[in-house]
């Protein structure tokens, strides 16, 4: 049984909560929502996943919910938790929060994701949605894992949460975006992206 903390549960907020307009210290300032999932210089992007062994209840959640929206196509899906974090770290740091905060080494693996995306076709098997919160809206998941991260000691950084679905279904983009604004994101309050997984 992890230990980890709840705020790792892969739940996306139902509502939005939109940030009071005080000034930003530097680990609070906003990621612009064009640059919200891309790794840039001094950032990093860690997925977070069960391994293969271990059944994924979030995975058979967001399955039923993509058939009940009409991807009847759809075999299977596993759920990855995604960190952005963002300021003065390097490699040694990334696995210090691996290790000590974010991934639970008996349940879990991480991966790195580095450069430009896969390509985003009209129709695919494989699929890869992220969902990130926009900036404007409050990530109180961040904000537990900044605080937590700052108690290990790290520098001060900032920090995005979200979720990678990796969905086995055959079907067009067209079709897997309406899907996934009904079930699994809220467009209002989220960021999505839509890939072919490799």
């Amino acid at each position: 049984m992890s230990d980890k903390p709840g705020f790792l549960a892969a739940k996306a907020p139902s509502a939005p909560t939109v940030k009071k307009s005080v000034r930003p210290g530097p680990a609070e300032l906003p990621i612009p929502q064009a640059e919200a999932h891309r790794p840039a210089p001094g950032s990093y992007v860690v997925e977070v996943n069960l391994k293969p062994e271990f059944a994924d209840a979030a995975g058979l959640a967001a399955l039923r919910m993509l058939h009940g929206a009409g991807i009847a196509a759809a075999r299977g899906v596993r759920v990855g938790r995604l960190y952005d974090l963002r300021g003065p770290l390097n490699l040694g740091h990334v696995h210090v929060a691996l290790r000590e905060l974010l991934c639970d080494c008996v349940t879990q693996e991480f991966r790195l994701c580095h450069g430009a995306v896969a390509a985003s076709p009209n129709s695919a098997e494989r699929w890869r949605v992220e969902v990130w919160l926009k900036p404007a809206v409050a990530d109180t998941a961040a904000d537990s894992v900044r605080a937590a991260l700052g108690d290990l000691g790290m520098p001060e950084v900032a920090v995005r949460c979200g979720l990678a679905y990796h969905i086995a279904a055959k079907c067009g983009r067209g079709q897997l975006d309406k899907a996934v604004a009904r079930s699994l994101a809220n467009p209002a309050i989220h960021l999505i992206l839509v890939h072919e997984d490799r």
